[in-house]
């Protein structure tokens, strides 16, 4: 059984962060749980790496990478100046480590 933990933990992290692009494409909210869920996964990739490279899929990557982008490019002006830069920052260093990943 142990040895399914990862891969469930993967799953469940692939699912959030699907549901939450799909959110984010239609929202100009400030708010986003994006880079909190990725985190995560680059978190439980760093642990379950065999599982990670077999379940994660690098065109979704760069799919959910763009989502990010282009909320980031509608809603840039609308987040404070002391935090625009470093979620930014954040979120090209997660999906820089996030691409490491997957087939």
């Amino acid at each position: 059984m142990a040895q399914y933990v990862g891969v469930d933990y993967i799953k469940f992290s692939i699912s959030t962060i699907e549901s939450v692009t799909d959110w984010m494409k239609k929202n100009d909210n400030i708010a986003q749980p994006l880079l909190a869920n990725i985190d995560l996964l680059v978190m439980i990739s760093r642990k379950y790496t065999t599982d990670a490279n077999l379940l994660l899929e690098k065109r979704k990557i760069q799919e959910w990478k763009q989502v990010f982008n282009d909320w980031f490019a509608r809603c840039e002006s609308k987040i404070p100046a002391k935090y625009r830069e470093g979620i930014k920052e954040n979120g090209d260093e997660l999906f820089k480590e996030l691409e490491q990943y997957g087939h």
